[in-house]
């Protein structure tokens, strides 16, 4: 066996072992919409996230309708596409996460994944920050990822992955959050406090959070 063969090999059982990670998943977070989530337990935000696939457009492609399948079945999907891109094809996803006040999805969801807010049980840091926001799989995850092992074993999704939260101060509030292990305008920061006074964008990528759910503490008014 050439050494070719033996890295191509090395490298595709790797990959199998991570999980499909999204290059990235950027959500739009207002925060008139935190406020219904609260005060009303669910609404749903804008999201949008690029993966790359391994393998030629011709395979990529016809794979795609029976992937989109199970998407749709499981997201709230908008707009789906699919370009040649210099490692495989990129796959990028943009629909609607839920934005959950709680731990559980309302009936007649199944999302594999949500924004999850609850009332933060850390008493040191509960009266500045008295409210927790976490992307986490949901129970419908184990279904999600059994139906795309079945159709592809490269393709299982990773429960954990990279995420930007990016806030928007529509309505006049004061937003203040707390977080580590964060990027802030190109600046990476080990522990992380400040304010969305128009707009905040807080990435969470790498590092620790190829092995946990990305969260931070916030206070609104």
């Amino acid at each position: 066996m050439n050494n070719l063969l033996k890295g191509l090999i090395f490298y595709c059982f790797l990959f199998m072992l991570m999980g499909c990670k999204a290059e990235i998943i950027e959500t739009k977070i207002k925060t008139e919409k935190l406020k219904i989530a609260i005060s009303q337990k669910f609404t749903t935000i804008p999201f949008k996230a690029k993966i790359t696939l391994m393998g030629d457009e011709k395979d990529t492609r016809q794979q795609m309708e029976t992937f989109q399948n199970i998407l749709e079945k499981y997201i709230e999907v908008e707009d789906l596409e699919i370009s040649k891109s210099m490692m495989g094809m990129d796959l990028v996803i943009e629909g609607n996460i839920p934005l959950v006040f709680g731990d559980k999805l309302p009936k007649g969801r199944q999302d594999p994944w949500a924004l999850f807010v609850k009332k933060n049980e850390r008493k040191v840091l509960a009266t500045q920050f008295p409210f927790v926001l976490t992307l986490r799989p949901t129970r419908s995850f184990g279904g999600f990822k059994n139906e795309f092992s079945e159709k592809n074993i490269l393709l299982v999704p990773d429960p954990y992955q990279p995420i930007v939260f990016k806030f928007r101060n529509n309505d006049g509030s004061i937003l203040k959050i707390f977080s580590g292990g964060v990027e802030v305008a190109g600046k990476h920061f080990a522990v992380f406090e400040g304010s969305a006074d128009k707009r905040l964008s807080i990435r969470m990528k790498g590092g620790v959070y190829d092995h946990v759910n990305p969260l931070l503490f916030f206070r609104l008014e």
